[in-house]
């Protein structure tokens, strides 16, 4: 299990420069985020347009020719593809948070990194307790011990939300899009890891959506007129 704290370098505020935001603020937008994204993607419909396209797919004459039937999308499997989604959309505001988290000095303004990595470890945190809240690790990780087309798996270990982060990152940093493409995985392994790279080209329109839906999410904890309590 790797723990949030390898996620996020919490470095001291520089004290020649005015934030615009307190750390202290920023842990309550960080947490807000986290809720304003699970409200964003219900209300949406998200996961229930991923289960219609998986579904119409299953029906489809190459689903046909692949031999491929339709599993069926339970709690068990909508919960795992709300970790999934929760998962991608907060890292995709770790992308974001440099355009709102900024310091003055005088009448130039520039991005504060290090307050943007305490946004994003305080936002993994809260992610990890949402998930804890919803009973999202109990889920364990699907792990294969034989790769396609003769697929075998296992359980491993549990779901943990500061994996999946950082696990984007790296692929961010290794390929910009790699991080999609690994996305695309998880989510096709979640509604049926025996046929998942079958899957994963259907979700190239889903992450448009994803990207102005966290895009939506930040702008609402980062809007001014909004008072956010602890």
């Amino acid at each position: 299990m790797i723990a949030t704290e390898q996620y996020s370098t919490i470095i001291d505020s520089n004290k020649s420069l005015m934030a615009l935001y307190s750390e202290s603020e920023l842990d309550v937008k960080a947490k807000a985020t986290v809720f304003s994204l699970d409200r964003n993607l219900a209300q949406n419909g998200i996961i229930k347009q991923i289960s219609d396209l998986y579904i119409t797919f299953c029906e489809s004459s190459k689903a046909r020719k692949l031999s491929l039937k339709p599993r069926k999308v339970t709690e068990g499997v909508e919960l795992r593809l709300l970790f999934e989604l929760l998962c991608f959309t907060s890292f995709l505001t770790s992308q974001i948070i440099p355009n709102y988290v900024s310091t003055r000095k005088l009448l130039r303004k520039k991005t504060n990194y290090e307050l943007v990595r305490y946004y994003s470890g305080q936002a993994a945190k809260h992610l990890e307790k949402f998930c804890q809240d919803l009973g999202m690790t109990k889920l364990q990780e699907i792990i294969f011990i034989a790769p396609p087309p003769e697929v075998k798996i296992k359980l491993g270990d549990p779901l943990h939300p500061t994996a999946r982060l950082t696990a984007y990152s790296e692929c961010h940093a290794e390929r910009k899009g790699r991080e999609i493409q690994h996305f695309a995985q998880h989510l096709s392994k979640a509604l049926d890891p025996y046929h998942y790279p079958s899957l994963e080209a259907l979700w190239n329109p889903q992450v448009v959506t994803l990207k102005k839906l966290a895009q939506r999410a930040m702008a609402e904890v980062f809007e001014p007129s909004v008072k956010l309590g602890r």
